[in-house]
């Protein structure tokens, strides 16, 4: 078994603590219990029935402690009164001293185990208090454990050749590089160099990989930290925390300074009256201060990440604070195959695996989402017992982050079966049809996650502008399954839904927002800008006439191919799966021909 790893030392003092504030809690319950079972049975008078007793001859003694005078009966009971009046208890006391009664005056000051206890009771209670104070203060981030240092010599380095498919923004960084490595060569003309690098881009692109390579290159060390662990539930803490920081990076001096989602501390200000926003407010301020406060030649470089720069405060994004914004993207096909070439340096690959044809399929996939799909094909791979991962493996992986993991243990009607071929050959029709859409790669009839069947089309290329016509293709090969049920079926599916869906909603923005229409160039704007009933009539028109053109389109494509459709649907019905070469031979077309 592994052996377990050391406690921290503030972890074993709480523990300690905390095992002797229970042991002296346990002792004077012990000791309170004991001293209530023991004592004698107590019964309370009055003054009258106190001269009543001095009469008697039932007393065995008498105790006079201040104003509470306990008579000690002959059976070992006792009788307790308070007389405040100095004459009354004179008269007591001597009525019990003419009966021969034994009288005992006591001290006023307390006794040893009375104080003992009264001191052992005060140490109990600052003890707990102190512990819980302790506790609080180190949950409120306490001490320097809140931010971790990484040195850039660690055992776990991350250099540049780990962060591949960003050659621009690795070139950016290069000027903060050396800054830190020579901070005083940049003001020696009196320049300066960059004080804050702001990395936007979508998830899982790099930017956190590319801060810890430039800390590494920079041999400096690296302070992480995330915008959310500046807020707490105290306010003034965030406030605090930043100082903090920022206090500490200038001991280690020259280092950098990581901020992870910035956009969590970096929202801009004035968004409401409550304590929470005024307390984030003045977190953002003190940040505001102290990247414009230190000194140009401390060497501390702030770099922060984001996927949301459009809602950071403008004086946190002005040149002085934030001076460079590097947009990490997502990588292009020559980006995508280093990336793939990285990840693939801890697998065992099959030689004729070509990551260039593996890259050439994945447009639109971030680095995360290129280590994820290796992952599901080496894992895909183990559980076949393949000696290396093949082709079979990474496509089957790309297949379940497409379209999801198939559902074997569904169970479908076998005419259910056939209207979802039926819908899928229509797609792929028009698909194969229209001039400036993407490929078909694979269709499925096996339901898919919460799709009863798939049709991928996969681009040949990374498009970066989209024409009227591929997205006039794109709307007609949507709507091709409905058009395939109303011609071939003679009916309507809810399998439609989201087909519909995603055309209108291309449509809406090619009127919208592209001046893809009649109406010209018109922008709708953020959703709750003011608009006239009358645009927003005609934006619905044009984007209906957009889907009803384009879904008459899949009709008559659908029509014509009805010879073809069929021997698909055949197909799919034999084999629930079929391939790019396979679905040309189904339409008598030549085979695609594939990158090995």
């Amino acid at each position: 078994m592994p052996l377990s790893r050391p406690l921290p030392r503030t972890q074993k003092l709480g523990l300690a603590l905390g095992l002797v504030a229970l042991l002296l809690a346990f002792a004077i319950i012990c000791i309170a219990w004991y001293t209530h079972t023991h004592q004698p049975v107590l019964q309370k008078i009055n003054y009258t029935e106190l001269r009543q007793l001095s009469d008697a001859a039932t007393a065995k003694s008498l105790i006079v402690d201040g104003e509470l005078i306990t008579v000690v009966k002959q059976d070992g009971t006792l009788a307790q009164a308070v007389v405040t009046n100095s004459v009354a208890q004179q008269e007591i006391i001597n009525a019990f001293d003419h009966q021969h009664v034994p009288i005992e005056f006591r001290s006023l000051e307390p006794g040893l185990l009375s104080a003992t206890l009264n001191w052992v009771i005060t140490g109990l209670m600052l003890a707990i208090l102190g512990f819980v104070g302790w506790r609080v203060y180190a949950s409120m981030g306490g001490g320097q454990g809140s931010f971790p240092l990484a040195d850039a010599q660690g055992q776990q380095p991350v250099t540049f050749d780990e962060v591949a498919g960003v050659d621009e923004a690795k070139h950016e960084l290069a000027e903060t590089i050396e800054f830190l490595r020579d901070p005083q060569r940049f003001g020696r003309l009196g320049g300066r160099a960059p004080r804050g690098i702001l990395l936007s881009g979508p998830p899982g692109t790099g930017k956190t990989l590319l801060a810890r390579a430039a800390a590494h290159e920079a041999s400096v060390p690296f302070l992480s930290v995330s915008g959310s662990s500046f807020q707490e539930k105290f306010a003034g803490l965030g406030a605090a925390r930043v100082r903090r920081l920022f206090t500490r990076a200038r001991k280690v001096a020259p280092c950098i300074i990581f901020i992870d989602e910035i956009d969590a501390l970096g929202r801009s200000r004035g968004r409401g009256g409550d304590s929470a926003s005024a307390d984030q407010d003045q977190t953002l301020n003190q940040l505001l201060v102290e990247m414009d406060g230190f000194e140009q030649a401390t060497g501390i470089v702030v770099i922060a990440s984001t996927n949301r720069p459009d809602i950071l405060d403008y004086a946190l994004t002005r040149p002085g604070r934030f001076d460079r914004e590097i947009t990490v993207g997502l990588a292009s096909a020559t980006g995508r195959e280093a990336i793939l070439r990285v990840h693939a340096r801890k697998l065992t690959l099959e030689p004729e695996l070509d990551l260039g044809w593996l890259a050439r399929g994945t447009p639109g996939f971030s680095g995360a989402d290129l280590a994820n799909l290796l992952n599901e094909a080496a894992i895909a791979a183990t559980r076949d017992n393949a000696p290396a991962v093949a082709r079979p493996h990474v496509e089957y992986a790309r297949d379940k982050i497409l379209m999801g993991a198939e559902r074997h243990g569904f169970m479908i009607d076998e005419s259910e079966r056939y209207a979802t071929a039926v819908h899928e050959a229509g797609h792929v029709a028009v698909g194969l049809d229209v001039q400036h859409g993407d490929p078909i790669h694979k269709v499925s009839i096996l339901p898919r996650g919460r799709a009863l069947g798939v049709t991928q089309a996969l681009p040949e290329r990374d498009r970066l502008m989209k024409t009227r016509e591929y997205l006039e293709d794109q709307i007609a090969m949507l709507l091709g399954g409905r058009a395939a049920e109303q011609i071939l079926l003679d009916t309507m599916t809810a399998g439609a839904s989201n087909d519909i869906e995603r055309a209108v909603e291309i449509a809406r923005k090619m009127v919208a927002e592209y001046g893809m229409s009649p109406l010209g160039p018109v922008h709708l704007g953020k959703p709750d800008d003011p608009h006239s009933q009358s645009l927003l009539d005609r934006i619905e028109c044009a984007t209906n006439d957009i889907v009803n053109a384009q879904m008459q389109r899949a009709c008559d494509i659908v029509a014509t191919r009805r010879a073809e459709i069929a021997r698909l649907v055949a197909g799919l019905m034999e084999r629930d799966t079929l391939d790019s070469e396979e679905i040309q031979g189904c339409f008598g077309r030549k085979a695609a021909q594939q990158a090995a």
